[in-house]
C-alpha cells in the first residue's frame, strides 16, 4: 500500500513544480564582458538548495551544497580526494610525514596567482588553517581539525608547510580534504570574505549577493592549469525543488546540474538533448532523532524505529534503485575500514515488543520533520511514516520550506530528515557523531566510541586501525540515533553539447574547470 502512495505523491510533485517553472519563463541575468569575448562560453549551473541569506563564499563558514559550489569555482585546496576517497594532490604538490604520523610536510605548486596577482606562497596556507582554527572565525568545521596545533603550523619556506599535531593522526591529508580547507588570501579583509573572496581557483566573483537567486562567476584568464577554464563564465543558480530542476534542464534553461530527484529521471533519459549521469557514492540519507530527548532517549525505542524500515522497499520506492542499501551505519559497505555485517531484516513484531519493554505498549506519537530541500527528503519520509505505523509509531509529518531548512530546522527539531555528503570512514563518523563535533545531529555522546575514533587515527598498523574504525561503526548502528537504510547515487544531468563534466561521490567535491559547452 505505501509504494503506490509515494508513487503517487512523487508524480503529482513533479508535473505541479515542472508546470510552474515552465510557466515562470527562462532565467536570465545581464552581464558584461570583456570585448575580447565576441560570443561568451556561458555555462548556466542550478544548484540543489535556495542560497538564503546566509549563503557564503567564505571556505570556513560553508555548510550547504550552493555554498560548496561557488567555493569550489573561485578556491583551491592542498588535497582533494580522487572518486575512491583517496587523497591527491592539488594545491600541494606532494607530503609527507615522521615516522609516529604527528608531523607532515607539505610541498606547494609554484607558479600560482590568486586573482588579483599575489603569488600563492607559504604564508597563505599558514593564514588560511590558522584562521580555520581560529576560536574568533566560529567555523563549524574546526572541531574536525582539532588535532592541529594552530601554534605549530609553519612555512620553512616559500613553498614548503610543515604541520604539527597533538596527536598522531595517520590518515591527515585526508582529514585536510574537506569543504573547508580552501586557501584564502592572507590579507583580504574579512568584511570581503563573505561576498567576495580571492582565491586560486579558475574563476573569479563577478557578482554574488546572499539571498539572491542567480550568482555569477568569470574567467580567471590567468589559472594556473593551462587551458583552463574552457567557459567564459558560470552562473550558479538558485532552484530548491526538485522537480523544477528537471524542468529546467528538459527546457534547456539550465546545462548542468546534480543533486536530482528520481521520480522524473526516467522521462528525462527520453530527451535526446540531456545526458543523465550517476556514480555510485556513499552520500547519507538519514532519519535523525535526538538520543537525549524522549522518546529517543531509550534505545529500546532507537531500535524499534529502526526495525519497521524495509530497506529494499526504500531504496526501490524513494531512490528507484538507484543507490545501495544502508544499515544504519554511515560508511558505505565499500569505503575503507567498512563494517561488514548483515543487514538489519525488518521485524515489526520485534519493534513491538521492544516499545513495550520501554514503557510504550501502545506505541508512540513522534514529529518528523522533512522538506524538499534535498531530494528524496519527503518520498523517505512519508514511506517511513507508513512502514512505522504497522509498529505503533505514529509519525507525524511537518514539511518545512526548501530554502531555510538547514538553518531553521536541521540541529533545532528532535526528529528530521538529514543528509551528509559522500565522506571516508573517519570523516563520516566524526563529523555528525563524536561527542565534540558541533554538527552532533542525533546529541548521541558516547565516550567509548570517541575513543576508537582517536586511538583508530593515531594507530599505524592497518589491520588493527581497521579493526577500531569497525568497533566504531558497530557501536553507532546499535546504539545510535540514525537511521541510514540507503546511500543515494550521485545523480545529475547536462545538455547534450556539455562536456568535460562529471559528478564526484562527494557531493561538496566539484569541478568544473574542464567543463566545455560546443
Amino acid at each position: 500500500m505505501y509504494g503506490k502512495d509515494i508513487l503517487r505523491l512523487s508524480r503529482r510533485k513533479l508535473l505541479a513544480s515542472a508546470g510552474a517553472a515552465l510557466a515562470a519563463g527562462p532565467l536570465a541575468t545581464t552581464l558584461h564582458v570583456p570585448k575580447s569575448w565576441a560570443q561568451p562560453k556561458v555555462l548556466r549551473i542550478a544548484a540543489g538548495e535556495a542560497d538564503g541569506a546566509s549563503g557564503t563564499m567564505d571556505p570556513a563558514q560553508s555548510t550547504a551544497d550552493p555554498d560548496a559550489a561557488r567555493i569550489s569555482l573561485v578556491f583551491e585546496r592542498l588535497v582533494v580526494l580522487d572518486d575512491s576517497f583517496a587523497p591527491v594532490p592539488q594545491l600541494a604538490k606532494s607530503w609527507e610525514s615522521n615516522d609516529t604520523g604527528d608531523e607532515w610536510t607539505f610541498k606547494l605548486q609554484e607558479g600560482v596567482k590568486f586573482h588579483d596577482g599575489e603569488p600563492f606562497t607559504a604564508r597563505h596556507v599558514v593564514h588560511s588553517f590558522k584562521r580555520l582554527l581560529d576560536p574568533a572565525t566560529a567555523s563549524p568545521g574546526a572541531s574536525s581539525m582539532a588535532v592541529i596545533d594552530p601554534s605549530a603550523i609553519t612555512a620553512l619556506d616559500d613553498y614548503t608547510v610543515r604541520f604539527k599535531l597533538k596527536s598522531p593522526t595517520v590518515e591527515f591529508p585526508a582529514l585536510i580534504a574537506n569543504r573547508f580547507t580552501y586557501i584564502v588570501r592572507e590579507g583580504q579583509p574579512e568584511s570581503e570574505m563573505r561576498t567576495a573572496g580571492i582565491g586560486t581557483g579558475p574563476f573569479k566573483v563577478k557578482s554574488f549577493v546572499p539571498g539572491e537567486d542567480v550568482s555569477v562567476f568569470v574567467k580567471n584568464e590567468d589559472y594556473w592549469r593551462p587551458g583552463l577554464p574552457k567557459v567564459d563564465v558560470v552562473e550558479l543558480r538558485a532552484i530548491p525543488e526538485e522537480s523544477a530542476r528537471i524542468a529546467a534542464i528538459q527546457s534547456g534553461q539550465i546545462d548542468l546540474c546534480w543533486d536530482l530527484g528520481r521520480a522524473g529521471i526516467e522521462e528525462l533519459k527520453k530527451n535526446r538533448d540531456v545526458k543523465v549521469v550517476s556514480t555510485r557514492a556513499p552520500f547519507v540519507l538519514t532519519l535523525s532523532c535526538w538520543t537525549d530527548t524522549p522518546p529517543f532517549d531509550d534505545v529500546r525505542v532507537r531500535q524499534a524505529m529502526k526495525y519497521v524500515v524495509d530497506r529494499e522497499q526504500m531504496l526501490q520506492l524513494v531512490l528507484r534503485g538507484y543507490g545501495n542499501i544502508g544499515d544504519d551505519n554511515p560508511v558505505a559497505p565499500w569505503v575503507q575500514y567498512a563494517l561488514q555485517a548483515e543487514v538489519r531484516p525488518r521485524d515489526v513484531e520485534k519493534a513491538k515488543a521492544l516499545l513495550a519493554e520501554a514503557g510504550y505498549p501502545d506505541g508512540i506519537d513522534i514529529e518528523l520533520y522533512t522538506s524538499e530541500t534535498t531530494p528524496g527528503f519527503i518520498e523517505m519520509a512519508t514511506l517511513y511514516q507508513a512502514m512505522a505505523s504497522e509498529a505503533g509509531i505514529r509519525v507525524k509529518l511537518n514539511k518545512a520550506p526548501a530554502n531555510d531548512y538547514w538553518s531553521a530546522v536541521w540541529l533545532k527539531q528532535p526528529f528530521v530528515c538529514s543528509s551528509w555528503s559522500g565522506r571516508g570512514a573517519d570523516e563520516a563518523l566524526a563529523t555528525p557523531y563524536m561527542s565534540t563535533s558541533d554538527w552532533n545531529e542525533t546529541h548521541w555522546k558516547r565516550p567509548e566510541f570517541d575513543a576508537y575514533i582517536t586511538e583508530a587515527r593515531a594507530t599505524l598498523d592497518v589491520a588493527k586501525r581497521t579493526e577500531l574504525y569497525q568497533k566504531a561503526q558497530q557501536l553507532l548502528r546499535d546504539d545510535g540515533g540514525a537511521i541510514i537504510s540507503v546511500f543515494p547515487d550521485a545523480l545529475g544531468a547536462s545538455r547534450s553539447n556539455v562536456s568535460g563534466w562529471k559528478l564526484h561521490p562527494q557531493q561538496s567535491t566539484k569541478d568544473f574547470s574542464e567543463v566545455s559547452i560546443g
